[in-house]
């Protein structure tokens, strides 16, 4: 019985994968992007940004081809390859982003339902919290109940939320204008804001949000100990990517071309106020408000399966993280690490008590891209070590030097103030580091210690530019 919860199948693994990358972005990348970039550069940062992506899903395809027994993915390839402190920053900046993003998600479930009942509705903070805290607790339950079923119901899920999407793209062609979406002066002014902006700075401004689309790229990795093998983690994860890439790009190109920049900067829902221009009129602001739900639902089941197991995969594998995440239930889920992580959102849910904290979803967003940036590139730059030892893997050293280099140029473009807030959070995971290496009778190496206190170090540094004003996000 235990055995066959574990098992995940290609058509379950593309859902998982699609399922994780779909989320928030979809819905308010088009406002997100119209913001800071002319329709035209938005084109052109697409290109960039799935570029990019590509390379990342490539490097990990084929790590999961060269190394199928690094069964815990993005946190066993950067233990394999630089160390156990570095693996365990990899997996603990693993988990802090995605920790971060479920509590953006559920914040931004609650602020669409009271979109939904009704315009100038506010559910009382506490009404909120409350309902939010019993959502959460459904899914310890669910997700309990064993990882296979979880996938299934993922699956559901999936299909349920794709469908306002695909809607969006039909219905969009008829109503779609290219003069519209060829905007004037494209590659120095902004024409949502008026405000001033070069192409590089445009492109640049788009890299966060397209990046944040595609968080979860790595996911299938993640769970591959989970899959019937190796190979169809690989494919999966490919197939997921291509699929989202394509559903995001339409999606974008189509609401550009149908609402002007200064009413779709304006617009709260955006494909709402896309499809109201469609044949579907002021029906298409309820399906897609009913498929944010959907979305952010199912996005959450993902994130809690994938924080789940990059806190377990370390701790059953290597004792990098304390014991007592390793312990599984009759189900074979990691419960520990399941409740862990559950109660860790509980704790950010908080936020929902104060409006003024409600308004962090962009910066949330933004913290989760650049925490997950860092094991990115250690992954990117595994792929080359495991590579470069050999002859004959030119076209793999080159995909996973161009998705090096594109994890740092989105580190970059999202910004300094983001990278500061990085440091603080993987300083204070060092005290799990420290605690299970005492577990496992193991001495801290003279290394290990000098990069702590440079992570402290640049932790405080951070902190206190913040409070001075030096640095922002």
């Amino acid at each position: 019985m235990a055995e066959d919860n574990k098992k995940l199948g290609l058509g379950l693994l593309v859902a998982l994968g699609i399922g994780t990358m779909i989320a928030s972005g979809i819905f308010n990348s088009p406002t997100d992007l119209i913001a800071t970039t002319n329709p035209m550069a938005v084109l052109i940062s697409w290109g960039i940004g799935v570029f990019g992506v590509i390379m990342l899903g490539m490097v990990f395809y084929l790590l999961t081809n060269e190394k199928p027994e690094l069964k815990g993915g993005i946190y066993s390839y950067a233990k394999e390859g630089f160390g156990d402190f570095v693996g365990f920053n990899s997996a603990w900046g693993y988990f802090t982003s995605s920790f971060i993003g479920n509590v953006a998600f559920i914040i931004l479930i609650f602020k669409t339902i009271n979109s939904l009942i009704g315009e100038g509705y506010s559910m009382p903070p506490i009404l909120a919290f409350s309902l939010a805290s019993i959502l959460l607790w459904i899914y310890y339950f669910v997700i309990a109940k064993g990882i296979r079923q979880a996938g299934i119901l993922n699956l559901i899920v999936t299909i349920g939320k794709v469908i306002p999407l695909l809607l969006v793209i039909v219905f969009g062609f008829s109503a779609f204008k290219l003069g519209i979406f060829n905007v004037e002066n494209w590659q120095t002014i902004l024409a949502s804001t008026g405000k001033t902006a070069s192409l590089g700075k445009q492109i640049s401004g788009a890299m966060g949000t397209i990046l944040w689309c595609f968080v979860g790229v790595e996911g299938l990795v993640v769970l591959s100990e989970r899959a019937e093998s190796q190979i169809v983690v690989g494919k999966g994860t490919i197939i997921s990517l291509v699929i989202t890439a394509t559903l995001y790009i339409s999606i974008s190109i189509l609401s550009m071309g149908i609402l002007p920049a200064k009413d779709l900067i304006a617009a709260q829902t955006p494909l709402a106020a896309v499809l109201a221009q469609t044949a579907l009129g002021s029906y298409g602001a309820i399906i897609v408000k009913v498929g944010i739900l959907i979305s952010l639902m199912g996005a959450l089941l993902c994130w809690f399966l994938l924080t789940t197991e990059i806190l377990y995969a370390p701790a059953a594998q290597d004792g990098l993280m304390p014991k007592w995440f390793k312990v599984n239930n009759d189900k074979n889920v990691p419960i520990n690490a399941l409740l862990f992580s559950i109660v860790a959102t509980q704790i950010g849910l908080l936020a929902m008590l104060s409006e003024a904290l409600q308004k962090a979803y962009y910066v949330a967003t933004h913290m989760c891209t650049t925490n997950i940036l860092i094991p990115y590139l250690l992954s990117s730059m595994f792929a080359f070590q495991v590579f470069n030892k050999e002859s004959g893997h030119f076209k793999e050293k080159i995909i996973a030097v161009l998705a090096g280099i594109y994890s740092i140029y989105v580190i970059y473009a999202v910004g300094i103030g983001y990278l500061g807030l990085a440091f603080v959070i993987y300083a204070l995971g060092i005290g799990f580091y420290l605690k299970a290496k005492k577990e496992k009778n193991e001495v801290i190496t003279k290394r290990e210690k000098m990069a702590m206190i440079a992570m402290v170090i640049m932790a405080i540094v951070m902190i206190v530019a913040a409070i001075t004003g030096k640095i922002s996000v």
